[in-house]
């Protein structure tokens, strides 16, 4: 949705399904003296609804519904990592599948339609925490505990910013955003996460003439983000491997068709650290991303709000 503004009375649906695949290392730690791998496997599903207000203003809530697990590839026992799924719950984790719950209302300072030119939005929102959290720090000695939730259970703020360009000529629509997540308060458990800035950049190249009877290309898209958190903290006490920064180069292809459009997105993280272990001193990962978007303006609108 992003680029995107609605005028008023107008309603758009959004989707994504995303697959994320984390091949992960990292050398021995503490009382266990042996390599630990693994693959933390998560699939996404990110439901969206935005309105038109005005001409002006846009509102959007979206819901996350996610699944995350845990494929333990060596044959120890581990106090740190085994096979397990975030819907279920552990020692130190409430499970589950519902993540955290996003409004976002959005200013048009400048919103072309669909003719070439600019499109300007500033806005900001809350994000509301689901209960699926991690109960208890999992860098206590002599616990076992999971590393992972779907939540970090704090309300948060956010802001961003985006600029777009709509042309004539190749590459027919291209922008940035960029976009801060500050946490307002510390987890009941006592976590308090990570600030998040995200700075991303795109290009659409435009119609490319190939089209099936149902669907047509409508562009090939670049991207890349460069996503920074700052260091979180649990009990007062520095979280390790949470202050990381992670690179994100992707490419896409948007297709449009009689019921919207869809968009197939490879993305390949490249992050600096490894924010989901105990912080062994040599450690690797391997990451890819893997998603399917989907957006739909419908064709009616809320009459009470179209003047």
């Amino acid at each position: 949705d992003k680029g995107v503004g609605l005028g008023a009375g107008e309603i758009m649906l959004t989707g994504d399904y995303i697959y994320q695949s984390i091949d992960w290392e990292h050398s021995p730690i503490g009382n266990e003296p042996f390599d630990h791998l693994g693959l933390l496997n998560t699939n996404i599903l990110n439901l969206g609804l935005t309105i038109g207000l005005n001409d002006y203003w846009n509102v959007s809530l979206s819901q996350l519904l996610v699944e995350r697990c845990m494929e333990w590839e060596t044959p120890h026992d581990s106090d740190h990592h085994r096979t397990e799924c975030s819907s279920s719950d552990f020692d130190n984790s409430k499970g589950g599948y519902l993540g955290d719950t996003r409004f976002n209302f959005k200013y048009l300072l400048s919103n072309q339609g669909k003719g070439p030119g600019n499109r300007i939005f500033i806005g900001g929102g809350v994000v509301i925490p689901s209960n699926n959290i991690l109960t208890k720090s999992p860098f206590l000695e002599d616990l076992e505990h999971r590393h992972f939730a779907l939540s970090d259970g704090t309300y948060k703020i956010f802001t961003d910013f985006q600029f777009f360009k709509k042309r004539i000529k190749m590459p027919v629509f291209w922008g940035t955003t960029f976009s801060i997540e500050y946490p307002l308060e510390t987890s009941d458990y006592g976590f308090y996460p990570s600030t998040v800035y995200d700075l991303s950049v795109m290009a659409l190249s435009g119609p490319i003439k190939i089209k099936t009877k149902n669907l047509k290309i409508s562009s090939i898209g670049l991207s890349v983000s460069v996503k920074h958190t700052t260091e979180a903290e649990w009990d007062k006490v520095s979280a390790p491997n949470s202050k990381s920064t992670t690179y994100i180069p992707g490419l896409s292809v948007l297709f449009m068709s009689k019921i919207g459009t869809f968009g197939i997105n490879i993305q390949k993280p490249i992050m600096d650290n490894l924010a989901t272990n105990d912080g062994g001193v040599e450690q690797d990962s391997d990451i890819w991303q893997f998603s399917i978007s989907y957006r739909k303006v419908l064709d009616r609108l809320i009459d009470a709000l179209y003047w």
